[in-house]
């Protein structure tokens, strides 16, 4: 006899998590979980927009508010892709823990990123995670645990838990199902679109409680959701109406022309770390003794040009004015194959192209991009440097420039041509010490015994150091019966000091140092840095310099080149180079800090007389950077 099986209801007790819900109250429980994260949504974007102003301007939070398309536009860019989660993973709880990392991992970096060097988190530094995590760990900065941190991991982290608990179910995979998700993924990508429209980027404009001289603050206005997604459509440096034709047809009115055999010199550039001569600047004079700077200064009246670089960083971003200088691009893209720059164009003449960093080859993606940009050898600190200080350790100026000196001796062993060498120092790198001094000089005269004060002589004593071993490898260039020519600059200012909040300019403010950035000698003294040209005596026969120093243009690193050129007479160069010349008269400055240079006057935006050159500035630099032209060097030479 058979038995019947008892046929068991639908509980409507909760089911458990790997339970998918019944049929019966779909609608509801949907709108319920929908109900639940926007909710969790909305207390995501306010905690975003609590750590977007970080430790400067407070009063931030007040336009956030009082122009309500800011919080709105940040809440739909983190709902939207909360609901595209949910849609997709089918639970609110694992949604919304997803949504939350990437939020709050991007307002917490962004928040820690301002405290150290006061510069905002953009899209392009996401490609740096790494870079930034190894110098983060090794540098000893000390970053204290904000409240405001604190309270949004925990408060997340509740909600959470909760949500796990209030909505246990998760969605079945049915036609409604498959049509929310083309919905959800619709409303997310309908919202990016609306982000980058140059329409909602004016109408969450809100500048009333920021200070308008400081790019940092203007990007934050916006919230840093907000301000990061938009900066995702900025990373390729593509601009508007970008027409490859008109580059070509502009590139072709310039003739690529050879160095003269006469005139080809060994070319060394220098580019050092966080190096500058504050001693040109206003400062305190009974306070700070700039005596530090004796070598510099007799190295800078030997030389032929001194000028003045406006670099695009401030206490980081090496790598922009490194590969600024390289390419002659003003805005770097993240290269991932064979690029222009003159190297390139070096390597046709001729020149063999080597260089040195006593970091690691994947910092910056130096082992790859140096090889893209054209360079034959490189040396990193696991080549040579790692065998003479350790690896606990980075090898110092003296030890760097003593290797430069011998991988210049081995390569002329093997062949006696032209050489370009471009080096990247790391001694300077910040943070400074901030609790006692380093060197054994005191420079700082009035307190000294406070972070701030440490800070100041820390560097002011590093400057010293590094300008001995500067003057130990100009010596073996006077020595040299070869023809040696010398660039050297700095790549940005160096973070100095320690307040309550930061690591930024607290030392520059109390000895005197104008770094308002709203102020033009603000903006000058907090970006800029010295470039100078040297030549030894049988560079100076060759090339019939007298050898006076004389002044040079203030310029943005993507010139640096251009003045190189002109100074030495090597003829006019590649059509890039000479398209850059032109540019270079009209647009000397142009920052991408929001500042650029026309008719000697230091401008927030571009007059519309010059709009068209402008964008023709934008379309060169885009496409010196995407149309590799030297296929038939890099054939040849492989």
């Amino acid at each position: 006899m058979k038995t019947k099986q008892k046929q068991e209801k639908p509980s409507d007790t909760p089911l458990l998590l790997n339970k998918q819900m019944p049929t019966r109250g779909r609608v509801r429980f949907v709108l319920w979980n929908l109900f639940l994260l926007l909710g969790g949504c909305a207390a995501l974007t306010y905690c975003s927009l609590r750590l977007t102003y970080s430790s400067i301007n407070p009063e931030m939070w007040l336009g956030f508010w009082e122009d309500l398309w800011i919080p709105v536009m940040n809440f739909a860019l983190i709902a939207g892709a909360c609901c595209l989660l949910f849609a997709l993973i089918g639970r609110a709880w694992i949604a919304f823990v997803l949504t939350a990392l990437v939020t709050l991992g991007v307002s917490i970096a962004n928040y820690y990123l301002v405290v150290i060097r006061a510069d905002p988190l953009q899209f392009q530094d996401v490609t740096c995670l790494r870079e930034a995590l190894a110098i983060t760990g090794t540098q000893g900065y000390e970053l204290e645990l904000g409240i405001r941190v604190v309270l949004s991991v925990v408060g997340s982290l509740g909600f959470t838990v909760a949500l796990f608990f209030l909505s246990r179910w998760r969605l079945r995979w049915r036609w409604g199902r498959l049509i929310g998700v083309v919905l959800a993924a619709s409303v997310f990508v309908g919202v990016v679109a609306v982000v980058r429209t140059p329409k909602m980027y004016q109408m969450t404009k809100h500048f009333d409680h920021v200070n308008t001289g400081t790019t940092t603050e203007m990007y934050l206005s916006r919230g840093i959701i907000y301000a990061f997604t938009y900066s995702a459509f900025e990373a390729t440096c593509k601009p508007d109406d970008y027409s490859k034709a008109e580059v070509r047809e502009e590139l072709a009115k310039y003739d690529e022309t050879d160095i003269p055999e006469a005139r080809k010199v060994d070319i060394f550039i220098l580019m050092r770390e966080s190096y500058a001569d504050l001693s040109k600047l206003d400062f305190d004079t009974e306070a700070l003794d700039m005596s530090c700077y004796d070598n510099y200064h007799a190295f800078l009246d030997e030389s032929v040009l001194l000028g003045s670089l406006i670099t695009n960083g401030f206490g980081g971003n090496t790598k922009d004015a490194e590969r600024a200088c390289l390419t002659g691009t003003y805005r770097q893209n993240e290269w991932r194959s064979l690029t222009n720059s003159y190297v390139w164009y070096l390597r046709g003449q001729g020149y063999a192209t080597e260089g040195a960093h006593p970091y690691h080859r994947w910092f910056y993606n130096r082992q790859n991009v140096n090889r893209y940009l054209g360079f034959e050898r490189y040396l990193f600190r696991d080549d040579v440097f790692d065998s003479i200080v350790g690896t606990k350790k980075v090898a110092f100026d003296d030890v760097l420039l003593d290797q430069v000196w011998q991988q210049y001796q081995s390569r002329l062993a093997e062949d006696d041509g032209p050489y370009f060498n471009f080096t990247v120092t790391y001694e300077g790198h910040g943070p400074y010490n901030t609790s006692f001094d380093i060197y054994p000089e005191h420079y700082v005269r009035r307190d000294a015994d406070t972070p701030d004060g440490y800070a100041m002589n820390n560097y002011l004593g590093c400057c010293a150091n590094r300008d001995k071993a500067l003057m130990t490898l100009l010596e073996r260039f006077r020595t040299s019966e070869r023809p040696i020519v010398l660039l050297t600059y700095g790549d940005h200012k160096a973070t100095l000091g320690k307040d309550v909040n930061n690591y930024t300019t607290a030392a520059y403010s109390r000895y005197g140092i104008d770094v308002d950035q709203s102020t033009p000698e603000g903006f000058f003294n907090y970006y800029s840095t010295d470039y100078v040209i040297w030549m030894n005596d049988a560079a100076k026969a060759k090339l019939g310099v007298d050898g006076s120093l004389q002044s040079g243009p203030v310029i943005s690193p993507c010139y640096l080149m251009n003045v190189l050129f002109d100074t030495l007479d090597l003829g006019k160069g590649p059509a890039y180079l000479q398209a850059m010349e032109d540019m270079m008269a009209l647009f000397p400055v142009c920052s991408t800090k929001g500042r650029v240079s026309v008719e000697g006057e230091l401008r927030t935006e571009v007059p519309e007389a010059y709009a068209d050159r402008f964008h023709m500035l934008q379309s060169l630099c885009y496409y010196w950077q995407t149309e590799f032209l030297y296929e038939k060097v890099s054939k040849n030479l492989q």
